[in-house]
Order: structure tokens, then C-alpha cells, then sequence
């Protein structure tokens, strides 16, 4: 599929924890053109299988640790 996104090089030097949160949670209130998907975020979401709708992609804790993550990429 190749690179959609940016490098993640230095990501936790350049975005506080909440930036990180948002930016997975509701990307697009971050970037409206944001063409990466909300992890969390379930309402208002367009083209979602039947048996995905009502349910986030990433659990609390797994957003959480992903920025536990992020956070360290200095």
C-alpha cells in the first residue's frame, strides 16, 4: 500500500499526549481532510461496515497505550 501518513520520527517531541489523544480518537477535528480513520470516535462516521458500527476500532486502554507509545518517539 506504500506511505499514507507522515514519519512518526520525533512525533512525541513535536505533539503534547492530548494532541496525540485527539489525533486518534477524531483526527479530523485536528485535520478535516484527515484521511485517517477515528480509533474511538463512533458517531457521525460515513461508509461503516453493518458489524463495525457502535463500536471504536481501539478500546480506551489501547488509545492510551498507543499514546503511551507516540509519546516516546522523541
Amino acid at each position: 500500500m506504500g506511505n499514507v501518513g507522515p514519519s512518526l520520527a520525533g512525533v512525541g517531541a513535536r505533539l503534547s499526549a492530548g494532541q496525540l489523544r485527539l489525533r486518534l480518537v477524531d483526527p479530523q477535528r485536528a485535520n478535516p481532510s484527515a484521511v485517517m480513520p477515528s480509533y474511538y470516535r463512533i458517531e457521525g462516521l460515513r461508509q461503516v461496515a453493518p458489524s463495525y458500527r457502535g463500536k471504536p476500532i481501539l478500546s480506551a486502554q489501547q488509545i492510551e497505550d498507543a499514546v503511551t507509545y507516540l509519546e516516546s518517539l522523541k
